[in-house]
């Protein structure tokens, strides 16, 4: 009756269980790593930096105001042939064949001008919700990520509990080897046993110091690897009690459908859609508005013509002390608009077809080998369960034996070889059961991860 209650809820992965996988100081242990893990900050650090250059996207419809000026000094030799013109009075021609005249002068301005853009040929609003599938699927690949970290953290909590078991159970062979040394020391000297017994029973001791060793060295590196994991001190992790119970589920809806790739790999195609429709639109006009305000100063200006007046036989010169402008404003639409660039659109068009049909060729090859992977760790755990049953039944009977393998050594019915084999037996069933409750627990890892459902929220409820 009882083994049909426990096959009841082993078997049962979609039955509501109230009882909780993990104690409230794993759980935080694992909030822990998920906070320290630095390749979990360089990621939400990415995520930053797309947010941003998505957020500049749509930032383009904001005015811009720019100021620039300068001042400049020119000079220059200009050779001109023009029209030959008589003055009136005196007959003097001038510009008589080509004319040589030496210009200098200095010019100052300033202008601030405010832009908008009113229509970007709907480049921004396709490009920024590309922009934000691709945020989409990046988080995505963040939980999977997690998830990960989830199963490593929660892989070294069992096996650091495996150990603590083993180093238990070797325990327990060694008190139990030890009275009976003592039993067959004095049995040697009343003559009822012989110092072969002895010298078995202390070879098994040693057998048993040694795995301790081996033990105690697996376990320093566990707590060391947990102490990295989580940012905790290795003698605070060693405070820690762990647990080793069969992994039981509660009942949802999920399947491989909701595991974060695909929904990554979703939002990707997405993201190739709106660059699609944004390389497609590349040839509306853009419109933007616009407004200038000027100041301009040409001064202190100087042309020397190779003239002279009649009367005096004085150079002509031309000056100008000042020539200025301020408020000059300028207001206005302007568009541009690309008629024909090359074929370059076509081309970004083909390739950008070609990397979606890409995305959407992954998909369908995930989408096929995660149903199988759901399929494949659903009956392993179905496998795992059952041979639990079996190991716990293995180790009820190792135990029975040893016991019975005691008492027959101590009435002289076995041999000590008999007796020491039954122990080895005990201790083998004993970490067998363990190790099968271990295996079907990160196989429970597994279908959780195969449905997306590893994640800390679940895990707390």
């Amino acid at each position: 009756m009882k083994n049909s209650i426990l096959l009841y809820f082993l078997l049962a992965a979609t039955t509501v269980l109230s009882q909780e996988n993990l104690s409230s100081t794993e759980l935080e242990l694992i909030q822990l790593s998920l906070q320290k893990s630095y390749s979990l900050k360089n990621a939400n650090n990415d995520l930053l930096i797309d947010s941003i250059e998505t957020r500049a996207i749509k930032q383009n419809f904001i005015p811009t105001l720019t100021m620039n000026g300068g001042y400049a000094y020119g000079s220059a030799n200009i050779n001109a042939d023009i029209p030959t013109f008589q003055l009136p009075i005196s007959g003097t021609e001038l510009f008589d064949g080509e004319s040589q005249f030496d210009a200098k002068g200095h010019f100052l301005n300033a202008n601030l001008t405010a832009k908008a853009l009113l229509f970007s040929g709907l480049q921004v609003n396709y490009g920024s919700k590309a922009g934000k599938e691709k945020i989409k699927a990046k988080n995505f690949l963040l939980e999977r990520e997690k998830s990960e970290i989830i199963k490593d953290v929660i892989d070294t909590f069992d096996k650091i509990e495996l150990l603590n078991r083993s180093k238990i159970v070797l325990i327990e062979s060694e008190k139990r080897l030890s009275k009976e040394k003592i039993r067959v020391n004095s049995a040697i000297e009343n003559g009822l046993a012989t110092p072969f017994e002895r010298e078995k029973i202390s070879a098994a001791e040693l057998n048993l110091a040694s795995k301790r060793i081996e033990l105690e060295g697996n376990l320093r590196l566990l707590h060391l690897k947990l102490s990295v994991l989580t940012g905790q001190e290795i003698g605070q992790i060693e405070k820690y009690d762990f647990e080793l119970k069969p992994w039981l589920f509660e009942q949802n809806d999920q399947s491989y459908s909701n595991r974060p790739e695909l929904e990554a790999l979703r939002a990707t195609i997405e993201a190739y859609e709106y660059k699609l429709k944004m390389n497609k639109n590349h040839f509306l006009p853009k419109v933007a508005a616009f407004a200038t305000l000027s100041y301009f100063n040409l001064f202190d200006s100087q042309i020397k013509t190779p003239y002279e007046t009649p009367i005096s036989e004085q150079p002509i010169n031309l000056d100008l002390n000042s020539f200025q402008g301020f408020p000059a404003y300028l207001v206005g639409v302007g568009f541009e608009w690309e008629i024909f660039n090359g074929l370059k659109s076509n081309n970004e068009i083909q390739k950008t077809s070609i990397e979606k049909n890409m995305v959407e060729n992954k998909k369908m090859d995930a989408e096929e080998k995660l149903k199988l992977f759901e399929e494949k760790v659903k009956i392993e755990f179905d496998v795992k369960n059952q041979q639990i049953l079996l190991k716990e039944k293995e180790k009820e009977v190792a135990s029975n034996a040893l016991r019975l393998a005691i008492a027959s050594y101590r009435e002289g019915l076995i041999n000590i070889s008999e007796r020491l084999e039954a122990e080895t037996d005990y201790q083998e069933a004993i970490l067998d059961y363990y190790k099968m409750v271990s295996m079907q627990r990160q196989t429970a890892l597994e279908l959780l991860t195969s449905t997306g459902s590893l994640t800390l929220n679940n895990l707390n409820n």
